[in-house]
């Protein structure tokens, strides 16, 4: 009896279980790695500020850091020099090389330049300049010093995949090469020309070092959601919407709540300038989807909904409910069969005048199945009564 009711029990357990684990797996699991926390711009020691003062602060959220995929530039040697902005080389034909969009990537990089505390002069390249391949050192240090030019920044694209790998690097006009820690490149999933002029106002504002800030506007309308740029932590206001405030460039967003996590949605920033929005939402089974503005053509995405967690209750409930019906099934069986047993050696003993080997036989099986039948009956109502309890009743 114990050892029955134990493997029941064992049974049951471990279908919850795994019932619990299936239901985990219809969400996204969060990445094993913890990350970083955006903590704000240390405040001055002198006093808190009142309430009013807090709130204003709390405009201007503070600007993550660079992430692994930008590493830190030393353009030292840039110091008071004079840099050349070339026009944007497209590597390969694929896609439409619309002059307009080239242009606009070259303006990105002066724009940025004209603000560097490091340089002394930018010079905008036109379209008499010579042609050059993209890494072509002493091409362009031919065209720098035409125009009499310190170094030239040059930025490139090269088709891959369902993207573009994007570089930018300065050449040093004196000595035809590459100044020395000033090449960066990075795998861009997209040729839309928001995105690559966002990626390439980035990069320029790291290597000249000039401040640029954009924001990201998130619509997030749940106070559990926690939201994350890149893969890290980012600060909530808990307004609508969420500004937050980060380099330029194309930036990975995703929101999460408890151990469910959306997928991420890539948004262009540029210097000065708003994400278009994002609207996190939450569906009634639990999914977090994201939507941008533009997929939504001017309307707001519903409400989200509350999601009603299952307990452990119901499938343990279900599963000794279970356990209890194919117990009082199996224990009617016995019962019938030692009926059964007994009747048969009755008819023989009448037959006879006595009872032959096989029905005492017979008489002893049918005893067996009468104690099992019992304990089965006994243990099926108990597994029935409890299913119906942790189910119905929690």
């Amino acid at each position: 009896m114990r050892a029955l009711f134990s493997l029941l029990l064992a049974i049951s357990f471990a279908a919850a279980a795994q019932s619990k684990k299936q239901k985990d797996d219809s969400s996204i699991p969060l990445p094993n790695t913890e990350p970083t926390v955006v903590k704000p711009a240390a405040a001055p020691a002198a006093s808190t500020p009142p309430p009013a003062a807090q709130a204003k602060a709390d405009d201007v959220l503070p600007l993550p850091v660079a992430g692994p995929e930008l590493p830190a530039l030393d353009l030292s040697l840039l110091k008071d020099t004079s840099l050349c902005i070339f026009p944007f080389v497209k590597e390969s034909s694929a896609g439409a090389a619309d002059k307009q969009y080239l242009d606009a990537i070259q303006k990105t990089f002066f724009d940025v330049a004209k603000d560097s505390p490091l340089l002394k002069d930018a010079v905008l390249l036109g379209d008499s300049t010579s042609k050059c391949e993209a890494r072509d050192a002493a091409c362009f240090s031919s065209v720098g010093r035409m125009a009499r030019c310190q170094n030239v920044l040059v930025g490139s694209s090269a088709a891959k995949g369902n993207g573009y790998v994007l570089s930018v690097r300065i050449f040093e006009v004196g000595k035809q090469r590459v100044l020395p820690g000033s090449e960066v490149e990075q795998v861009l999933e997209t040729d839309r020309q928001a995105d690559v002029q966002a990626w390439a106002e980035g990069q320029a504002c790291r290597a000249l070092q000039v401040k640029c800030v954009g924001r990201i506007s998130i619509d997030a309308d749940r106070r559990d959601m926690t939201i994350y740029v890149d893969n890290r932590l980012a600060p909530r206001t808990f307004k609508t919407p969420e500004v937050i405030a980060v380099e330029p460039g194309v930036h990975g967003v995703r929101v999460a709540v408890g151990q469910r996590t959306s997928l991420e949605k890539k948004v262009a920033v540029r210097r000065g300038g708003f994400s278009e929005t994002i609207y996190a939402r939450q569906t009634e089974k639990g999914g977090l989807p994201l939507s941008l503005a533009s997929d939504l053509r001017g309307e707001r995405p519903p409400a989200s909904v509350d999601v009603r967690e299952g307990k452990w209750t119901k499938p343990v409930g279900y599963t000794l409910a279970g356990a209890g019906i194919i117990a009082l099934g199996v224990g009617i069986f016995q019962g019938q069969h030692s009926k059964s047993l007994i009747n048969q050696a009755e008819s023989n003993y009448r037959a006879n005048g006595a009872y032959l080997p096989a029905d005492v036989s017979n008489l002893n099986s049918a005893s067996s199945a009468a104690t099992i039948g019992n304990i089965l009956l006994v243990s099926g109502a108990v597994l029935l009564a409890s299913g119906s309890v942790l189910t119905f009743a929690f």
